[in-house]
This record gives C-alpha cells, sequence and structure tokens, in this order.
C-alpha cells in the first residue's frame, strides 16, 4: 500500500481537530478501480485504529451488515446501525450522546396518520411525537402519571382534581413541547426550513412533516426521508461539541465524530443517496464534527493519489468555519501488501489521541460543581434574606446618630481632624489674596493686548468681605466665589495664551453688590451708563457679559433688570430661586429651586433618616418646613418642597424684616408665623410628639439655624431628638464651622450641596480643579465649599460663549449679542460643557443645565460629610439615574416634569 501512510496520518489529523479549529465536515471516499477488498480493508482497518482494549479512542460508527434491534421499515437499517455504533463506540468521559432531532425525524417517518382527519393531523402528529418522547424521559413520564388518564374517575373529588391537574401536567407539557421542538425545527436559518424551503409565515414544522409519514403523498420515496434523517443526524452531532467549557462531558469531546462505510453502496440502497447528499447536509447544517469515510465504486469525478490526497487534507486543517463538506476522492488500485506500511501500523497500531479518560471523572465534576453550587447560592441566598429582614428595611441611611453616642467620642468643644477652622488671619486678607490674583491675570491680558492679542472685561457682581470678623464673614460666600472667578480666569488666560487666535483673554472687574446685595443695583446702573458712554464713543463692545449674582434677593433682582437693559449677558453662580430666571439674558449653573425640592422630597420619602430606635431609621411621614416669607430664595423653595411632599406644616420665620405682617392664610396649609426661634423650636417638638416620624426641612438662610438647634435642645421636652434635611443654603462651610452633629449629639443632619469639591470629582474637568484649587489654597474651610467651584464653571460658561461668538465671527467685530445668541443656542451643543460641579447642558435656550448634579451630604461626627444621595449627569454618558441602597430608587429627571420646565431644578447660595 504505497504512501497510505502519509493518508492515515493526515486523516487522523483532522479527526483530532478540538472544537474550534476545524473547518466544514470532510468527506474522504475511497474509488476501488476495479472489483477488489483494498477500499474495505482500508475503512476496516482505520475502525481498528480508531479503538483499542475494546473501547472506542475516538467516537466512530463503522456502518457494515445488519442491525441489532427490530428493523423500522421506514428509517431503514443504514440509520438504524449508524444509531447503534455510534452509542457503542464513545471514548472515556464522552457521557451520553442524545439526538433529539434524528429521533424526532425517525418517529415523524414511521407514524401512520391513516384514517385521521386532514385538518388534525399535525396535532396528531406532535402528539404522538411527544408520547414517543415521553417514553425516553422519566420526567415526562412522571409528567404522565399525575396528569390522570384519559377519563376522569367517577368521584366528584377526583374528577375536580382531574381537571386540575390535566391541563397543569398533562396539556401543558405537550403544548410546550410542541411550540419548543416547532420553533426549534422552523426558525430562521434551521437546516428544516432550508431543506424544506419554507416561507416567512408557512406551515408550522409539525403540519409540513405530515408529508414524511406512513401513506402521505410522497412517502413512498426513499429520497426525502434520507435527506431529513441524515440532516438531523449531522445537527445533533454538533450539537453535542457546543458549551464545551461549561459541561464536563463537553470538555472531554475534542475529536470529530467518524462515519465509516467500509462497503460500496449498493443500488436502491440508503448508503448511495445519504453519500450522494452529505455535502449538501453539511452546509446546511453548518457540520464541522462529522467525517465521513467511505468505499465507493468508481464515477468520473477525478481521484487522487495517496501522497496527492494527504496533502490535500492537510491544506483543510488550518481552516475554521462553516461551510459546503470538503470532498476528496482516494484512488485504490489493487496492489500487493506493502512492507514499509505494516511496519508503520505496527508501530502505530492505534490513533494518537492522548491520554485516556476515564467516564467516571466528568461524573465526579458535575457532583463537585451540583454541591459547591448548591451551596454557594444557599449561603448567599441565606446571607441575602437575614440582610433584607434584619437590616436593609430599618437600617440609617449615612449610620450615625445614634442617641447612645457620649459626648467624649464627638469631640465636642475641640476641634476635630476632619473640621477646619478659619485661618489665623482677617477675613479682608484671605479675600485679599484672591483679588491679588485677577489683578495678577488682568495685568497679563493688558500685556497681552499689547502682543495683539484678543482680550475682553467680564464682570463678577458679588459681596465683597468688608468685615474683620470671621462670624459675619463666613456667611457671605464672597471668598469662596472670588476663589472659584480667579481660579477659572487663570485657566482662561492659559488657553487663550496657548491657542493665539482661537481663544479671548478675559478681565475680570469685581464689582461691589453690597452686604445681602443692597447697593446691586447702583453698581449695575454704574456699569450701564458706562457702557452706553462707551458706545457713544465708539468702543461699546469691550464689556461682554456679567457673572456672581450668587443670592437671590430684591436687589438682585433689581441689577439683573438693569443688566439686561444694557445688553449683557448673565452667568448666575449659587443663587437658585425660580424667579431669577426671567429675564432673556440671565442663566445659572447651579440647579434651582424646583429641581432642589423634587429631590429633597422624593429622598425624604424614601431613605431611612428619622430614627425610631437606636441603630433603627424609617423614612419620614411628615415635614416642618421652616422657610422666611420676605427671603425670594427661602420662600421659593418653601413653597416647592410643600408642593413636593404634601404633608407638611410650614413655619414662617421673617428673619429678613422681623415687623412684617403674617400673609393671608391659604386653603389646605397648615402656615404658623414665629418671631423667634424659640417659639419654632417649640412647634417643632409639638409637631415631633404628634408624629415622630417628622423631618424638618430648613428652606431658611444658614445664620439662624445654629440657634434653632440651641433653643431645641435647652427650651424643648424634646431632648434634642431630630432630624433636619437643609437647603442648600447650609453648605459645608456653614456646617464645618457650626459643627452642628458634634454638639448636637441626637441630632440626624441631611443637607442639600450642589457639589462635593474636596473629593468625589464627577469628571476630569473636576479633577482639574481640584489640583488648581489645592495648588493655589491647600486645604481650608473653603475646600469642600460649592460656591468654589460654581464660580468657576459660571465664568466657564461665559467665556465658551464668547470664544463661539469670536470664532464665528471671524474677521469681522463681535460684541454682547453675539455672545447672547450663542448662549441662547446653548453652549457645548447637545453635550453641553464638563464643568468642575458636573456636565453642564443648556437646551433650547434653558436657563438652567438639564438634570445637573447635585448630592445630598450626612453631616457626620469630626470628619467629612458623606454623600448620601446623588442624582444628575456627571459627564457625558455618566449620569447618576438611581439612588439609596442597591440604587433601589430612582432619580427625579428635569424631562420627567410635567410642568415641562427646562434646566435642572434646585437651591440657593
Amino acid at each position: 500500500m504505497p504512501k497510505i501512510e502519509l493518508l492515515v496520518d493526515a486523516l487522523e489529523q483532522l479527526v483530532t481537530l478540538p472544537p474550534g479549529h476545524r473547518g466544514p465536515a470532510p468527506q474522504i471516499l475511497l474509488t476501488q478501480l476495479a472489483e477488489g477488498p483494498e477500499a474495505g480493508r482500508i475503512a476496516d482497518g482505520l475502525c481498528a485504529r480508531f479503538s483499542a482494549g475494546g473501547r472506542a479512542r475516538v467516537p466512530f460508527a463503522q456502518v457494515a451488515g445488519e442491525a441489532e434491534a427490530p428493523p423500522q421499515g421506514h428509517v431503514g437499517v443504514t440509520f438504524q446501525k449508524i444509531e447503534e455504533e455510534l452509542l457503542r463506540n464513545r471514548p472515556g468521559g464522552f457521557g451520553r450522546l442524545r439526538l433529539p432531532q434524528f429521533r424526532l425525524m425517525c418517529g415523524i417517518v414511521e407514524s401512520d396518520l391513516a384514517g385521521c382527519p386532514p385538518g388534525a393531523q399535525a396535532t396528531q402528529l406532535r402528539d404522538r411525537s411527544y408520547e414517543a418522547r415521553c417514553a425516553n424521559s422519566v420526567f415526562l413520564r412522571a409528567l404522565q402519571a399525575v396528569s390522570g388518564g384519559e377519563e376522569p374517575p367517577p368521584s366528584i373529588p377526583g374528577t375536580a382534581w382531574y381537571w386540575l391537574r390535566r391541563p397543569l401536567f398533562g396539556l401543558l407539557p405537550r403544548w410546550w413541547y410542541g411550540r419548543r421542538h416547532g420553533r426549534r425545527m422552523t426558525r430562521k436559518g434551521s437546516w428544516y426550513r432550508t431543506w424544506a424551503e419554507l416561507p416567512e409565515g408557512g406551515p408550522g414544522f409539525f403540519a409540513d412533516a405530515c408529508r414524511l409519514t406512513v401513506g402521505a403523498p410522497g412517502a413512498a420515496r426513499r429520497e426525502p426521508i434520507v435527506d431529513v434523517l441524515l440532516r438531523a443526524l449531522l445537527a445533533d452531532l454538533e450539537r453535542a461539541f457546543r458549551y464545551p467549557r461549561l459541561s464536563p462531558w463537553g470538555r472531554r469531546r475534542r475529536h470529530r465524530v467518524v462515519l465509516v462505510f467500509p462497503q460500496p453502496p449498493a443500488i436502491g440502497d440508503d448508503t448511495g443517496r445519504l453519500l450522494e447528499q452529505f455535502p449538501r447536509a453539511v452546509e446546511q447544517t453548518g457540520s464541522t464534527g462529522v467525517m465521513l469515510v467511505a468505499a465507493v465504486r468508481p464515477g468520473r469525478e477525478r481521484t487522487e493519489s495517496f501522497a496527492e490526497a494527504a496533502i490535500t487534507l492537510k491544506s483543510w486543517i488550518g481552516t475554521t468555519g462553516a461551510g459546503g463538506a470538503r470532498v476528496v476522492r482516494v484512488l485504490v488500485e489493487p496492489h500487493a501488501d506493502d512492507e514499509d506500511a505494516a511496519r508503520w501500523l505496527g508501530r502505530y497500531p492505534e490513533i494518537a489521541v492522548g491520554r485516556s479518560r476515564s467516564d467516571g471523572a466528568p461524573r465526579a465534576e458535575a457532583a463537585v460543581a451540583v454541591v459547591a453550587g448548591v451551596t454557594v447560592l444557599g449561603l448567599l441566598g441565606g446571607y441575602a434574606l437575614a440582610r433584607l429582614t434584619e437590616r436593609s428595611d430599618t437600617a440609617c441611611l449615612g449610620g450615625g446618630g445614634d442617641a447612645s453616642a457620649s459626648p467624649a467620642a464627638s469631640g465636642t468643644g475641640g476641634d476635630s481632624g476632619g473640621r477646619s477652622r478659619p485661618p489665623n488671619r482677617t477675613p479682608r486678607d484671605v479675600y485679599g489674596d484672591a483679588v491679588a490674583a485677577i489683578t495678577r491675570q488682568n495685568e497679563r491680558a493688558d500685556r497681552a493686548a499689547r502682543s495683539g492679542a484678543v482680550v475682553r472685561m467680564v464682570g463678577y457682581l458679588g459681596v465683597p468681605v468688608t468685615a474683620d470678623d470671621w462670624d459675619e464673614a463666613k456667611y457671605s460666600g464672597a471668598i469662596p466665589e472670588v476663589r472659584g472667578i480667579a481660579l477659572a480666569q487663570e485657566e482662561i488666560n492659559e488657553q487663550a495664551a496657548q491657542q493665539k487666535g482661537s481663544k479671548v483673554w478675559l478681565k475680570v472687574r469685581l464689582m461691589d453688590a453690597g452686604e445681602r446685595f443692597s447697593r446691586a443695583p447702583a453698581a449695575a446702573g454704574a456699569l450701564k451708563k458706562e457702557i452706553e458712554a462707551a458706545q457713544r464713543a465708539g468702543d461699546g463692545e469691550k464689556f461682554l457679559g456679567v457673572v456672581g449674582l450668587g443670592q437671590s434677593r430684591p436687589g438682585t433682582l433689581k441689577a439683573r433688570n438693569t443688566l439686561a437693559g444694557a445688553g449683557l449677558p448673565m452667568i448666575g453662580t449659587a443663587a437658585t430661586a425660580e424667579e431669577m430666571q426671567r429675564s432673556p439674558m440671565y442663566r445659572q449653573v447651579a440647579p434651582d429651586n424646583r429641581r432642589e425640592a423634587r429631590i429633597a422630597a422624593n429622598f425624604a420619602r424614601h431613605a431611612n433618616i428619622v430614627q425610631t430606635a437606636p441603630g433603627k431609621c424609617a423614612p419620614a411621614r411628615k415635614a416642618v418646613v421652616i422657610g422666611d416669607p420676605t427671603d425670594i430664595y427661602s420662600a421659593n423653595l418653601s413653597d416647592r418642597f410643600a408642593e413636593e411632599f404634601k404633608d407638611v406644616h410650614r413655619i414662617w420665620y421673617p428673619v429678613e424684616h422681623p415687623s412684617a405682617s403674617p400673609p393671608p392664610a391659604r386653603e389646605g396649609q397648615r402656615d404658623e408665623w414665629v418671631s423667634h426661634t424659640s417659639q419654632m423650636a417649640e412647634s417643632i417638638c409639638r409637631r415631633l410628639k404628634e408624629e415622630p416620624r417628622t423631618v424638618v426641612y430648613w428652606a431658611a438662610r444658614a445664620h439662624e439655624f445654629e440657634n434653632l438647634l440651641d433653643d431645641f435642645d435647652r427650651g424643648t421636652s424634646c431632648n434634642g431628638q431630630s432630624t433636619v434635611l437643609g437647603g442648600n443654603d447650609l453648605d459645608n462651610a456653614v456646617v464645618e464651622q457650626q459643627r452642628p452633629s458634634e454638639k448636637h449629639l441626637r441630632l440626624r443632619l441631611y443637607y442639600t450641596a450642589q457639589a462635593l469639591a474636596k473629593d468625589n470629582s464627577p469628571n476630569v474637568k473636576g479633577d482639574d480643579f481640584h489640583r488648581r484649587y489645592a495648588a493655589a489654597y491647600g486645604s481650608d474651610l473653603w475646600s469642600n465649599d460649592a460656591r468654589v467651584p460654581l464660580a468657576w464653571d459660571a465664568l466657564g460658561v461665559l467665556s465658551e460663549g464668547i470664544n463661539a461668538a469670536y470664532q464665528s465671527a471671524g474677521t469681522a467685530p463681535f460684541g454682547r449679542g453675539g455672545v447672547q445668541t450663542e448662549l441662547d443656542q446653548g453652549v457645548g451643543g447637545a453635550e453641553g460643557l464638563r464643568g468642575a460641579t458636573g456636565s453642564l447642558i443648556f437646551r433650547g435656550g434653558g436657563k438652567v443645565p438639564v438634570n445637573k448634579r447635585m448630592l445630598i451630604l450626612h453631616d457626620t461626627r469630626g470628619a467629612s460629610p458623606e454623600i448620601a444621595l446623588e442624582c444628575g449627569i456627571r459627564d457625558s454618558g455618566d449620569e447618576a439615574k438611581t439612588w439609596g441602597p442597591r440604587n433601589a430608587f430612582d432619580c427625579p429627571r428635569d424631562q420627567d416634569d410635567d410642568k415641562g420646565d427646562k434646566g435642572g431644578k434646585g437651591g440657593d447660595d
């Protein structure tokens, strides 16, 4: 047998290719030119090499002789023999070979539907297929036994139980069997749909398969039966190699299944049709896990020698994927025995497949996996159940606030490690440092202008520091805002220096708004006159906008209107009253009171914040809202929270105008008017006794908050036990100064923050801001103050509008009108600008960023506050949409507002 060792070696390499490295199923036809036993001997020799010691080394079927089982007239001996051989010749660890589609089609071609009405043939065929499947399934047989017989028992209880169990355990499994197999066989891309050429929305599987049954038209012809049985067999064998990593048996199925036909097919034999259809069946089923070797009689097709065929087979080793079968016809001529081949077979009497495998190993792996899986699931389930039943429903959000805490543990009276005190310098000196930084940048811009750079002026309208006492200066917000302006101006001018010709340098003029913005109208009027004079002189477009306006007060509104009359675009920093937005020239970077109230009310209704027992908390049922009706910010925030939370009692405290008269009582509202914090504390205590699960919502200004807590502890019978949710005026700098959780041990304090400046940066812009602030000022009282990054973002938005107007104008002049146009269109487009406080997206001319990021912080003793809630857009594609334990609650979003408000919904300075 010259060169046969080359052929055998190449063929066995194809057999041992593992899954994932195989091409289409190959077909090797041993063509005997003259009568002789050589082709059959080669095929039989291969089968001998495929086993050793009575056990198969690769899965194979030697299809020759009669089947051992009783003959099935319509399935045919060939397919019966294939099934018997495949079940017999399986290597160690291969596991049980399941052939569901093949056995389904065998049952169908053996079914006789004679006498069945044409309309019921598909249902009858499904039922018979299901009965045949039940014969091989212990589970389905058990369901049949439970479902009862075809007729109900005579007793009434038996009949009732029959009609209950029959649909559930009998009809439902049968229906599911038909639906599952029908969808599998006719889904898009399935071999049966391709073979039967079923149209979209055509007959179901069982309706179409009726033509293959006994007595159906055309059933006397063998061709369609052989075709479907072959395709079903190849599909099942391919499926046996799926999911190798999940199944311990699948991991051991490393070698192709080999079908060997050592005898040339006789005329009319199914084998001839099978060999003819094999390439087409491989293409339709995508088979890669089978190899067919057959001895055949000569035909007109070209044949190859052993050496040529070996080269062809080896060329297939490096290719992968499905497709049509690859067929090679090997020429086998009569010849004498080859001594070299005999010696080679003596040295290698069996196929080389590596170490032998046992049947017990995969069973042991499966048992270990099942035990481990059940154990892990049991432990996880028990842990989850314990957490859910014992802690989750009552755990306090943020912890802390335990009434049993001792004064020593809370660090009362001393400087705690996590807190910051004002610097050992006067407020004027600290404020002057930031002003000096702005002055230096203005001088730098003047030098750049002399070199031909484009320089423009903007204004900052804010409250200056005039006091030498920190008790007064710490509430104004002047120091953090001016620091944010200085840092932003430095960054803007650095970019202008780097990108010459495309960015505008900015000079910043500080405008004195006076205490509580009392001088803001006069400052705005003076600027307006200056601009009008410059316009008359032909140089009126150098001043392009104003930032600041950080408090929602009457003076602020008057100044806003005056600046708008001068055509000046305005970007607010921390002001949040909705009335601020009633100007076409104004927009802001902070979320407004509507958004803050929605988020705060949602938080109070769902978060475990009200302490009900030591270490246990629950959501609030009622709220006491503290507000100042004479303060635009406080009145607006109070109204919005009352609208959102519903069940509230409002206490009006007119701090701004103590002699003001109470407003008329509104229908359905429970309003109360007080003139001192001691009266307020007594009223709150009464409400807490009526309903312990009441939260106090502080919508007033921060400077009276400490007085309320002192009066509540000293002058009421509530023993200091309370939960307070503060508006954004109660910012980090105020909380760090007043230290309410250290001084009032039974207080649980949560408050809104428009940013957490020190850490928890929302994006890379926030990282850059933190780096610049730390380099300029280190870590101090205002490191966590939201007004610093808000001021940074406000000047950044105005600068972006100025740059966009400058670039749009090209070589033409540009001014305030162009800047306002760019701001109206929404700087940054749909994605907005990346700000230090989160993304700033102004859609459709909106006044407030859409879904602006907002936090609710929990004040902790002696440490930095911790985030109890985060909602809003951090960065492009990154939005906090849920909050709470396991993200159980949805964040209120601006587009969900049924009143159609645009922009964010938040608080004040």
